[in-house]
């Protein structure tokens, strides 16, 4: 069992991404921490590690001393820990080995290699860790070589807030700086008086300037031994200070700037103000100096600084090689667009490439060096959903993944495969809503049906430009015409307009790659605006908002139910997609129906209901009739059932609950005898709320046994064989735990149609409030005998 594609954006947090020299980038996903690999042409995320309880606040890779490739990094979250992750010496996974607890809602934290003991031995480098809190406390912690950990001080800072916090060292010394940024403006300087590890800090001197928070710190050191302090602040202002051991100055020397001069063990030390810099328009949340390699680190640091801000745009500063003064030297960024600017900002470890995230929708934007034009152009970045991730479903043949989400978008997902390889990435975002998304369902192989929190549920049909992109991945040849290029949304409406451009730019995308020998993926900006689908046609009928649909097969009816505590309003209605008109209403459930499913044969449509109960309804002369209804009496689910699923015979259903069981039934015994109602199996799961399932396609085993995919509350998610008929009908092949699979509410699973990928494997695509897409390979031919959890 391997994981193919993770799916999930940053969270909104100016310090919740680094780039590291090993060429990894970390950052902050919902509760875990995401491990992206930039690879030349697409990345991916290669592993989501769970261990925090609530939103990471920060990320950051842990440098060693010689400016080698990091192995571990530290992560920081709301839920008051710190958590150091090291890399394992057998393969590129990372295992949590350090946790230290401050017991509130943590800002930011912070890490200082102080020995460089190799990962490889029993030992660890010994480390120096803070970290700040909202209580406006920061404490210190000393990591020593065999893991202990031990707290060191606890400073405060009432009754000024903590607004970021740096860790260095001293100029030409190995002894630890530490600098905290207030909410008066101000920036504190603190240092040891002695150099025993245990030692407190002192404050030393206070750094003024600034009108407003100053965000984000970051230190360096130039050719001349000193170390260089750049300080991005809210005010519009970098100001970069410069800290050394004191010179003494010439008298004449009328229009030096304030020195701020403190001493430490006899050494005097002088900071003064190297340099203002103006040209960002709005808030500065990133600062960012180009990293320095362990092979380069002979030549020097190179002084380049990169900035972001909330005016949409970073900015690398260079020294003038004639003046010296600092200045602009490259502008990337936005111009327009729904983008709120960028929180944070990094150079990539060889200086060619610059990554921002951004304040919207967790977004990444990544820019290369092109030696060829010389200039930065965009280059694709990882992506995905900012919010709980409600609804998926695969395109009929399986050539591309749709998901919803409540962060109002949905989005298209797609592999590109190259020997034998697939490479998933995000190539379309057909809807960007008003609402939060509720469900979407496939009718044909480029319409889609979509419920949000209104009363109206939309239909989509793919544009030219679609066809276009998807040409470059896999056949189209069965593409419908139409008229629509691509599609607009108004600035004040909600519904996806057509545009009816000429043939100008319609192979533009196919011609480019063409011309470059490879496939690019579409960038951040390009998903954002140019890749919507028109809205094609909108259904009225429902009182309340939408919650869950459903289509037949053959793409003839779909199916759809709205939030209610009523039988009046929970009425499931049935349209028809010729005529786009209410061909039925089945009335059933008191309360609202969770979900909905056709059989595969679309012989039969089953709904299940937050009143407890399932309904079973099958086609009869083209109407569809109820044959039964589940009993609150006999009905083995006490509690909510969220979901059901069809095997691919259609000959028994599965319904889960929120009690912890799972019920499979017959539906020919069911047809047969409606009044007796007695399932085949019956899975508890001890308590744990089951809230998605799906069985898998009939190749996976021989009849009577089938294997159906089982999502729960707590994210994990189980693959279980069930053989109907037997005493112990249920056999546990394998389980995914809260990294392999969600931290959070599993809200569907759907198997790959089986017509687009290998017969061995089974790709099982899955999705939660974790805000991830997930998925994953299972290989068929072992499905035969448990798999250790």
């Amino acid at each position: 069992m391997t994981t193919r594609y993770i799916s999930s954006a940053c969270n909104t947090y100016p310090h919740c991404v680094d780039w590291g020299n090993n060429g990894l980038i970390c950052f902050g996903a919902c509760n875990a921490v995401a491990i992206y690999e930039p690879c030349t042409h697409i990345g991916r995320v290669t592993h989501t590690l769970h261990r925090h309880r609530d939103h990471v606040k920060s990320v950051r890779w842990i440098r060693p001393g010689d400016g080698g490739p990091e192995s571990e990094f530290l992560s920081s979250s709301a839920d008051g820990r710190v958590i150091i992750w090291s890399k394992n010496g057998t393969d590129d996974t990372f295992r949590d080995t350090t946790t230290v607890d401050m017991g509130s809602n943590v800002y930011f934290a912070d890490c200082l290699q102080l020995s460089d003991v190799a990962l490889a031995t029993s030992n660890f480098p010994q480390l120096l860790i803070c970290a700040g809190s909202l209580d406006s406390e920061i404490k210190v912690w000393l990591r020593e070589e065999d893991g202990s950990v031990k707290t060191v001080q606890s400073i405060f800072f009432q009754p000024n807030l903590i607004i970021h916090g740096r860790l260095a060292y001293l100029p030409t010394t190995k002894r630890p700086l530490l600098a905290v940024a207030l909410s008066d403006c101000s920036i504190l300087l603190y240092t040891r008086d002695s150099d025993v590890p245990e030692s407190n800090f002192v404050k030393v001197q206070c750094l003024t300037g600034h009108k407003n928070w100053v965000q984000s710190m970051e230190f360096a050191y130039n050719d001349d031994g000193n170390s260089l302090l750049a300080t991005g602040s809210q005010d519009r202002t970098i100001r970069l200070w410069k800290i050394g051991k004191a010179v003494a100055k010439e008298p004449s020397d009328l229009f030096q700037p304030k020195r701020y001069i403190f001493t430490v063990d006899g050494e005097e030390y002088d900071i003064s103000l190297e340099s203002i810099l103006y040209g960002h328009e709005d808030r500065i949340y990133g600062v960012h100096w180009q990293p320095v390699k362990a092979e380069d680190d002979k030549d020097g640091q190179t002084m380049r600084l990169l900035s972001s801000s909330t005016d949409k745009s970073m900015v690398i500063w260079e020294p003038d090689e004639s003046t010296g003064i600092w200045v602009e030297k490259v502008r990337v960024g936005n111009v327009g667009g729904n983008s709120l600017g960028f929180y944070g900002c990094k150079f990539g470890p060889d200086g060619l490439h610059i990554l921002g995230h951004g304040q919207h929708e967790g977004s990444f934007h990544i820019w290369r060096y092109s030696q060829e034009i010389a200039n930065w152009i965009p280059r694709s970045a990882p992506s995905g959903h900012c919010s709980k991730v409600v609804d998926l479903c695969w395109e009929p043949k399986g050539r591309f993944l749709l998901t919803a989400s409540t962060d109002q978008s949905t989005r298209i997902y797609a592999p590109w495969k190259n020997d034998s390889q697939e490479l998933w990435h995000e190539i379309a975002r057909p809807q960007l809503h008003g609402y939060d998304m509720a469900c979407l369902v496939t009718l044909a192989p480029y319409m889609y049906a979509s419920g949000a929190e209104e009363k109206v549920v939309r239909i989509f049909k793919a544009t030219s430009a679609f066809r276009d992109r998807l040409r470059l991945l896999a056949s189209v040849d069965d593409f419908e015409i139409t008229m629509a290029h691509g599609a607009t949304v108004p600035s004040l409406g909600l519904m996806n307009k057509a545009t009816l451009d000429e043939e100008v730019d319609q192979c533009k995308s196919e011609e480019e790659n063409s011309t470059s020998g490879t496939y690019e993926p579409p960038v951040e900006d390009e998903l954002a605006q140019s890749t919507l689908w028109p809205e094609l046609q909108k259904l009225y009928g429902h009182g309340y908002e939408i919650f869950c649909m459903a289509a037949r097969h053959d793409g003839q009816l779909l199916a759809t139910a709205c939030r209610s505590t009523s039988e009046e309003h929970s009425a499931i209605l049935l349209w028809s997609t010729d005529t786009w008109s209410q061909v039925q209403r089945l009335v059933s459930h008191q309360l609202t129906v969770t979900q909905l499913a056709f059989s595969p044969n679309d012989k039969y449509l089953l709904s299940v209901s937050r009143d407890r109960r399932w309904s079973l309804f099958r086609e009869e002369s083209g109407d569809y009739a109820l044959i039964t209804a589940s009993s609150r009496k006999n009905n083995p689910h006490s509690r909510i059932i969220w979901c059901c699923g069809w095997t691919e015979d259609s000959s028994y259903f599965a319904t889960g609950s929120r009690d912890g069981k799972v019920c499979a039934w017959s539906a020919k015994k069911i047809e047969a005898s409606p009044e007796t109602l007695v399932p085949e199996a019956t899975l508890d799961t001890q308590g744990q709320s089951v809230t998605a399932l799906c069985f898998a396609p009939s190749r996976a085993t021989q009849r009577p046994s089938y294997i159906l995919a089982i999502g729960y509350d707590t994210g994990r998610i189980a693959i279980q064989m069930v053989t109907m008929n037997v005493e112990n009908a249920w056999l546990k092949l394998i389980e995914y735990d809260t990294s392999q699979a969600h931290h959070s509410t599993v809200k569907r699973l759907v198997f790959r149609p089986s017509e687009e990928h290998s017969s061995n494997i089974l790709q099982l695509a899955s999705c939660g409030c974790d805000h991830a897409v997930k998925i994953h390979d299972i290989d068929a031919s072992s499905l035969t005998t448990p798999i250790k959890t």
